[in-house]
């Protein structure tokens, strides 16, 4: 019964981090087309880099907890490294590329963690754990 009552709670957080990351796709793509259009609004919240940090870090920790957790479980290691090629395109964003491709970066990113999500799903799906 543990396993079941345990099973359902982690697949909540997970629907949680992959609505997240779909959010932080939206956001990446809508925010050229905000600043395009509604000025205002642009400037106070998707121009907004503290809320952009806390908004990544959060998708990002949460994705790897429930990622890792779950890895433990089917042992399949795709999902962990979509997250990885996602951690590691913001780091070339922030280290190479700055703000100038983050229409890019921040898009791709956000789709790697949800194709991660999405794989993870697939596999745990799959087996008995």
């Amino acid at each position: 019964m543990r396993h079941r009552h345990q099973h359902i709670h982690t697949h909540k957080i997970e629907k949680v981090g992959f609505y997240l990351s779909l959010i932080c796709a939206i956001h990446c793509i809508a925010t050229p087309l905000f600043i395009t259009l509604l000025p205002y609004i642009g400037g106070q919240l998707f121009l907004n880099h503290e809320w952009e940090i806390w908004f990544i870090s959060g998708s990002l920790i949460l994705a790897g907890v429930i990622l890792y957790i779950d890895y433990l479980k089917h042992h399949n290691t795709l999902p962990l490294l979509l997250l990885l090629g996602s951690l590691l395109v913001k780091l070339i964003e922030i280290i190479w590329l700055g703000h100038s491709f983050e229409f890019v970066t921040g898009t791709l990113g956000a789709l790697l963690i949800a194709i991660a999500y999405y794989m993870n799903w697939k596999y745990k799906s799959a087996c008995d754990c």
